[in-house]
Protein backbone atom coordinates (compact mmCIF):
# COMPACT_ATOMS: atom_id res chain seq x y z
CA UNK A 1 0.00 0.00 0.00
CA UNK A 2 1.39 3.49 -0.96
CA UNK A 3 2.75 5.85 1.77
CA UNK A 4 0.32 8.82 2.33
CA UNK A 5 2.58 12.26 1.56
CA UNK A 6 4.28 13.33 4.85
CA UNK A 7 3.61 17.49 5.39
CA UNK A 8 6.45 18.18 4.00
CA UNK A 9 6.23 16.50 0.58
CA UNK A 10 2.76 18.99 -0.27
CA UNK A 11 3.84 22.02 1.89
CA UNK A 12 6.67 23.99 0.81
CA UNK A 13 7.42 27.01 3.06
CA UNK A 14 10.26 29.55 2.59
CA UNK A 15 10.98 32.13 5.34
CA UNK A 16 8.09 34.72 5.89
CA UNK A 17 8.08 38.56 6.43
CA UNK A 18 6.29 41.30 8.01
CA UNK A 19 5.52 43.89 6.14
CA UNK A 20 7.49 46.09 8.31
CA UNK A 21 10.92 43.92 7.58
CA UNK A 22 9.70 44.16 3.68
CA UNK A 23 9.56 48.03 3.82
CA UNK A 24 12.65 47.85 5.44
CA UNK A 25 14.55 45.83 3.21
CA UNK A 26 12.96 47.82 0.13
CA UNK A 27 13.28 50.93 1.55
CA UNK A 28 9.43 51.85 1.40
CA UNK A 29 6.48 52.24 4.28
CA UNK A 30 4.17 50.34 5.01
CA UNK A 31 1.25 52.05 3.96
CA UNK A 32 3.09 52.06 0.12
CA UNK A 33 3.22 48.08 0.63
CA UNK A 34 -0.56 48.59 2.21
CA UNK A 35 -1.65 50.64 -1.00
CA UNK A 36 -0.23 48.16 -3.46
CA UNK A 37 -1.83 44.99 -2.23
CA UNK A 38 -5.31 47.34 -2.31
CA UNK A 39 -4.51 47.82 -6.19
CA UNK A 40 -3.20 44.25 -6.80
CA UNK A 41 0.76 45.49 -7.27
CA UNK A 42 3.62 44.97 -5.95
CA UNK A 43 5.04 41.21 -4.32
CA UNK A 44 3.04 38.34 -3.90
CA UNK A 45 1.75 38.12 -0.22
CA UNK A 46 0.09 35.76 2.25
CA UNK A 47 -2.59 36.07 4.80
CA UNK A 48 -1.03 33.62 8.25
CA UNK A 49 -3.94 34.05 10.76
CA UNK A 50 -5.57 37.05 9.05
CA UNK A 51 -1.82 38.96 9.24
CA UNK A 52 0.13 39.57 5.89
CA UNK A 53 3.02 37.87 5.15
CA UNK A 54 5.65 37.90 2.23
CA UNK A 55 7.66 34.63 1.33
CA UNK A 56 11.38 35.77 0.54
CA UNK A 57 11.50 33.63 -2.15
CA UNK A 58 8.72 36.08 -3.48
CA UNK A 59 10.09 39.36 -2.74
CA UNK A 60 13.41 38.54 -4.49
CA UNK A 61 11.30 37.42 -7.82
CA UNK A 62 9.61 40.52 -7.64
CA UNK A 63 12.59 42.29 -7.50
CA UNK A 64 14.40 40.34 -10.22
CA UNK A 65 11.01 41.33 -12.39
CA UNK A 66 11.63 45.37 -11.58
CA UNK A 67 14.74 45.20 -13.38
CA UNK A 68 14.85 46.93 -16.32
CA UNK A 69 18.00 48.09 -19.10
CA UNK A 70 18.92 51.26 -19.65
CA UNK A 71 19.26 52.11 -23.43
CA UNK A 72 22.86 53.39 -24.18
Amino acid sequence: MPRKPAVHDVVTLDELMTANDVADVLGLSTGTLANWRSLNMGPDYVKVGGRVRYRVSGINAWVARQEHKSAV
